[in-house]
């Protein structure tokens, strides 16, 4: 990522626009456990709004003075608002933001031992001076392009400013110590030299937690587990999905790929290099020609082959419709998505439109109380009822009051659908996705993981209950976890074993490899009932 060689701070002056960003962002982020994209967006949205409103103020003032002065000539000395439309942290310091919230997340653990080095009692500092320091020191070690004399003068002079003189010299001396560190600071050799144990080793060289370390090297080996933690620790290559339902998606694709490197991936999907999104993805992606998807996301779902399914399917946990509209472009029968989350559903329905697809019906409910059933005996084994209708559970549509609907509210809206295939995209711990949700590995805990493996079984056991014989069923998810992938998997093979009037036997099954340029890890297996 490009950097402008920063200014030196000046005594007095604030924060840098990109690091006061960077440090709110990452405030929600660790104190009040926010999700980082969210709130790197309402940091960013808060400094345009304040700075559009500084700029509005000076407009009117301007305009004032240009009415008094020039009180026959007004319109040709009114600003014309292109100012303002311009408003807001630049391109270019909103990108750094970026860059420091998430390479601060992925390394934050890293970062934190490398401090502890030169700090004697870190844990008496503030709370925002550790922080600033470690997010001058993940300047240091990790972006190259910005000199460690211009990381350390910014967060000594804000150290200095909000906590003395004192704390500003410690500040100076520390980040010093972290600069003479050099490539040693990025090189395996010193953490192996201080960390003789290999688990530590692997915690503190690739930033993660203890916990993970054991959980990937007790179920996938120290070899892999270290190759899946060195991906995580990366950033992801962005990817694109062209619109299949577009006519002349294929040359679109292939236009994508040859002007800017890029590779295939799944169906309809472009993974680009390292470093961003093409700057024509917006536009197309405005036009309904593509939409942004990480290329394992896709690769997962192509290799169940989902063109094999029978329709109509239900996606039980849609999200914002990411997998479903996916099917949909490529001709697949999506008849019904629901999710718990007005907000997905409302983003769904926009995305649906602005892709140009039919939308499907879109129901706010839990997959643990399926939305769809049956009054045949297909679900306990019988041969498949004609329909397996809908409950009245009120339809999200378009919303502006800002209110979400309430699950199980009648407006006397039925439909009904000859269920044959249902897709639980789970909800899960999100171990896969650690380079692009590095906040993941820093909120969750080995609890966490318990729950959502009891709730991903009754999400099954639900399914499977409204499931038709011949029917599948079709379970995702974007974690490296086996008590929530393989052990679901075996747990609802024994409970529906070859003694049982409708077996389950599994179709299809995928892992995302280690070495995949994506650095993202999806779990997939297609379950056929009878």
């Amino acid at each position: 990522m490009s950097a402008r060689r920063p200014q030196p701070h000046a005594k007095g002056a604030p924060l840098p626009p990109a690091r006061a960003a960077a440090l709110a962002a990452l405030d929600k982020v660790l104190r009040k456990g926010q999700e980082v994209q969210a709130a790197l967006d309402a940091v960013l949205a808060d400094a345009a709004a304040r700075n559009e409103a500084s700029a509005r103020a000076n407009a009117s003032k301007a305009s004032a003075s240009n009415s008094a002065t020039h009180s026959a000539n007004t319109s040709s000395t009114t600003p014309d608002g292109s100012a303002l439309r311009h408003a807001g942290i630049s391109r270019q310091d909103a990108a750094l933001a970026t860059e420091l919230v998430y390479g601060y997340l992925r390394s934050e653990i890293r970062i934190s031992w490398l401090l502890r080095r030169f700090l004697t009692a870190p844990e008496k500092l503030p709370q925002e001076a550790l922080l600033t320091l470690g997010v001058a020191a993940h300047e240091i070690v990790h972006l190259d392009r910005i000199p460690d004399y211009a990381a350390v003068d910014w967060a000594v002079t804000h150290i200095r400013q909000r906590f003395g003189p004192g704390l500003g010299k410690l500040a100076n001396a520390v980040l010093r110590n972290v600069a003479r560190l050099g490539d040693d600071a990025r090189n395996a050799e010193m953490y192996h030299a201080d960390l003789p144990e290999p688990r530590d080793f692997l915690s503190v060289h690739h930033a993660a937690p203890r916990w993970l370390v054991d959980l990937w090297c007790d179920a996938y080996g120290p070899g892999r587990a270290a190759d899946l933690l060195a991906a995580s620790a990366q950033a992801p290559a962005p990817a694109v999905r062209v619109n299949a339902a577009r006519s002349g998606w294929q040359a679109l694709r292939d236009q994508l790929i040859a002007d800017h490197g890029g590779t295939a991936c799944g169906h309809a999907g472009v993974v680009f290099p390292v470093g961003g999104f093409p700057a024509e993805v917006a536009a197309l992606e405005r036009a309904g020609l593509l939409s942004r998807q990480g290329a394992a996301s896709q690769e997962v779902l192509d290799a169940l082959l989902p063109d094999t399914w029978e329709g109509p399917v239900w996606d039980a946990c849609c999200g914002r419709g990411g997998k479903a509209l996916a099917l949909l472009e490529r001709g697949v029968d999506v008849r019904l998505c629901s999710d718990p989350n007005a907000g997905r559903l409302r983003g769904l329905r926009a995305d649906a439109e602005r892709l140009g697809l039919t939308v499907p019906a879109i129901v706010r409910a839990s997959a643990t109380q399926p939305p769809c059933a049956t009054d045949s005996p297909s679900a306990a084994g019988g041969p498949a009822g004609p329909a397996l209708p809908v409950q009245p559970v009120q339809p999200v549509t378009p919303d502006t009051s800002g209110t979400p609907h309430t699950p199980g509210t009648n407006d006397g809206t039925t439909s009904s659908c000859a269920l044959r295939t249902i897709l639980i995209d789970a909800p899960c711990s999100g171990l896969g996705t650690l380079s692009r949700r590095p906040d993941i590995k820093l909120r969750r805990s080995p609890a966490d993981l318990d729950a959502l493996a009891a709730l991903q079984g009754r999400i099954l056991d639900a399914a499977l209950s409204v499931l038709p014989t011949g029917g599948r069923l079709v379970y995702i998810t974007c974690t490296l976890n086996p008590a929530e992938n393989e052990a679901q998997v075996e747990r609802l093979l024994s409970l529906t074993g070859a003694a049982s009037a409708t077996p389950v036997t599994v179709e299809v099954q995928h892992t995302t490899p280690a070495d995949t340029p994506a650095r993202e890890f999806f779990f997939g297996v297609v379950l056929r009932k009878g």
